[in-house]
């Protein structure tokens, strides 16, 4: 342009002197179009400047959505289907799920929050520039980013709960058992839900004996070191004590028979809602317990020492040798011998007997014998008054849980290895050995519910060690003997046999075979052991058996020694035999992937 400028400035130099206009206008037309050309610049760069600050600021809002919304779930917030930010950042967040347990272009993805049963979680965050790109240059504005969370499978956790031994049915001590707890920590209770009791043999040496529905008699060299609880109808809750035998707690029952010329002691005290009568029984030798009769009498045959006081709605009746530590508290009392009671005596009618019963405190009464006498004096009162004292408070009663109806779900047992035994295999123990051989150190599973016979680990004297916790699904049971399962670490093993009807509330016991531990088995090192069956376990003689018995009846032979630990089953709170509520960890979220699917 400028050539051209040129070239008409020298055609026109003589001009009638126009050249100097001419040259004035070019000028002018040159300076316009630079300014023309430096505005389109200016402008283009200052669109493209805005653009690029807004996609930033989109870029950095899709990704504060997606961190705030992960952030709210592991945190255990409730959850929403969207969340969004209406000032800096700017965000929209859709949450969606899916169930499938492998991640494919065909996954189906459902919109809104994860179930418990969600495998991946897909957040889609949508982020806005707070300033927006200038010049009609959008192309910054919105951000899409799509990120997709994986919930790894959830190690299952058993909480450790519920008693040593629990029988649904009536169980038997056989023989000279003893049953402890492993650290001294946790009591080594036993629970019967129905029938009759009978401790012959066996010696329970630590926690306490409860019977829901049923009698208990304790005879031979059975001795309780907890309390001894007792519950039924009203011909149901009576304990039977006889022989040399001790309780080392309380008595809680519904009536009490307690004699022998040996002597047995009760360390705490006795609450019975019937009659209780004693003869040469020592009560409350450990805490200063007495004798309370809430809906019955007590009567003593004599030579009964009782340290603390007697409590009863009915009638009470002592006789030669009794010493009461404690008033005694009653309808009318009689006294029949040469004995001692050295707190109050209040009767609420009248007292009676030989003039040489001893009392060292006082006596209160509607009417007292002619004769008798009292270290702290007499006092009667008209009819009706003064009130009876108030009995004393029995101690609260352990609950005793219902029949647990466990069944075999695969999710009970999440992080655990399946093994799934072929129908017709066999179960001896080299199968047994080889298929914890395949878990090597992880947790494994063995489903044996096809299994031929019972899982039978009896006879080849081998050792089947663990390396780490073991779980046997065996729907006919368990036969071990002459044979060994160890751990040098500590490792849980689990036997069950599902209960085959789980809606009923009771053990299904049609066609059952017992699980047995018979002689020369045993388990050796730090495994720790639960059995679970509706059928009956028989612990034979001489075997360690360490960890829990829940079964539909046990019998406890011999010289074995229970040593309680405890184990629990999964998704049950053996304690009160209700459902544990696990859901699955919200924060179990990890990243797959992440990529802008738009902006």
């Amino acid at each position: 342009m400028l050539l051209i400028i040129n070239r008409r400035l020298r055609r026109f130099r003589d001009e009638d002197g126009g050249v100097a206009l001419v040259a004035v206008m070019s000028l002018m037309a040159l300076g316009l179009l630079l300014t023309t050309m430096i505005l389109t610049s200016v402008i283009t760069g200052l669109g493209s400047t805005t653009s690029t600050r807004a996609g930033v600021q989109s870029q950095v809002s899709a990704d504060a959505g997606l961190d705030v919304t992960l952030a709210s779930l592991v945190s255990g917030t409730t959850c929403t289907p969207t969340y969004t930010s209406t000032v800096a950042p700017k965000y929209t967040v859709t949450v969606s799920y899916t169930t499938d347990t492998t991640l494919t272009s065909a996954s189906s993805w459902v919109s809104g929050c994860p179930t418990s049963s969600a495998q991946y979680m897909k957040l889609t965050s949508v982020g806005t520039a707070t300033d927006p790109g200038a010049a009609g240059n959008t192309s910054g504005n919105s951000k899409s980013i799509e990120a997709i969370y994986h919930r790894p499978a959830q190690q299952v956790t058993v909480t450790a709960t519920g008693p040593a031994v629990y029988a649904y049915s009536s169980q038997d001590y056989g023989g000279s058992g003893t049953l402890v707890s492993s650290d001294g920590t946790n009591d080594a209770n036993i629970m019967v839900q129905t029938g009759d009791v009978n401790c012959s043999g066996a010696s329970p040496t630590s926690g306490d004996l409860v019977v829901k529905n049923g009698n208990l008699t304790i005879s031979g060299s059975c001795n309780i070191k907890g309390n001894v609880w007792l519950s039924g109808n009203s011909s149901q809750g009576i304990l039977n004590m006889s022989g040399g035998n001790f309780i080392g707690g309380n008595v809680v029952a519904q009536g009490a028979n307690i004699s022998s010329g040996s002597g047995p002691q009760i360390g705490g005290g006795v609450w019975s809602t019937g009659n209780v009568t004693t003869s040469a029984t020592s009560i409350g030798s450990s805490t200063g317990g007495g004798i309370t009769v809430t809906n019955g009498s007590y009567t003593s045959n004599g030579s009964t020492t009782i340290a603390g006081g007697v409590w009863a709605s009915g009638n009470v009746a002592m006789t030669n040798g009794d010493v009461v530590g404690g008033g005694a508290v009653e309808q009318n009392f009689t006294m029949n011998g040469g004995s001692n009671i050295k707190g109050q005596l209040f009767a609420k009618y009248a007292v009676t007997g030989v003039n040489w019963f001893k009392i060292d405190g006082s006596i209160v009464a509607q009417s007292v014998q002619s004769g008798m006498q009292a270290s702290g004096g007499i006092t009667t009162y008209p009819s009706g008054t003064p009130a009876q004292p108030a009995a004393p408070a029995a101690p609260v009663a352990p609950t005793i849980p219902g029949w647990v109806e466990f069944t075999y779900s695969a999710a009970d047992w999440t992080g655990f290895t399946i093994y799934t035994v072929p129908s017709g295999t066999t179960c001896d123990e080299p199968y047994i050995q080889a298929a914890v051989a395949t878990f090597g150190s992880s947790k494994g599973l063995i489903d044996a519910r096809n299994c031929s016979g019972q899982v039978s680990i009896n006879g080849g004297n081998v050792t089947i060690p663990l390396l780490n916790d073991v779980a046997i699904i065996s729907s006919k049971g368990f036969n071990m003997g002459n044979s060994y399962i160890g751990s040098s670490a500590p490792h849980k093993l689990w036997l069950i046999q599902p209960d085959p009807n789980s809606a009923d509330g009771v053990p299904t016991t049609t066609g059952c075979t017992p699980t047995v531990f018979s002689n020369g088995f045993n388990f050796t090192g730090s495994v720790t052991v639960m059995t679970y069956t509706p059928c009956e376990v028989q612990v034979g003689s001489s075997m360690n058996y360490p960890g829990q018995i829940f079964s539909g009846a046990v019998k406890v032979d011999g010289a074995a020694h229970l040593i309680f630990t405890p184990i629990g089953l999964p998704g049950w709170n053996l304690n009160t035999g209700t459902q544990a509520t696990t859901s699955q960890a919200s924060d179990n979220w990890t990243l797959q992937s992440t990529r802008n699917i738009g902006g």
